[in-house]
């Protein structure tokens, strides 16, 4: 898979979560294997994409899952795995926070 597919996967997986992609957030699921340039490409063909057409978009999942399987016996792996796991979900409970508070303050100042 392309660089840019991988951004595109990314953005896609963080906009069915709920959230807006960001550069931050697609930098954090994909690591620091991606340029930035290659990033901020991604990030603005992923926002020219109707909302209808994401469902052609690689799943990032799908992208990730090759690798994993391979080594699956593998405690290093398996390690990863976890702590990868915990990670997400620690990144999506501040997300959750960051939106709360990003919509505490439009309110404050409206």
């Amino acid at each position: 898979m392309s660089p840019i597919e991988q951004v595109l996967a990314a953005a896609k997986s963080i906009a069915i979560a709920g959230h807006t992609p960001t550069l931050a957030l697609i930098k954090g699921k994909l690591g620091k294997r991606i340029p930035m340039p290659t990033l901020i490409q991604g990030l603005q063909q992923f926002k020219a994409i109707p909302k209808e057409q994401w469902q052609d978009l690689p799943d990032l999942a799908a992208m990730m899952e090759p690798a994993t399987t391979q080594n699956s016996d593998d405690p290093l792996v398996m390690l990863e795995q976890k702590w990868q796991a915990r990670f997400e979900l620690i990144q999506n409970d501040y997300d959750q926070k960051i939106t709360a508070l990003e919509a505490r303050i439009v309110k404050l100042e409206n």
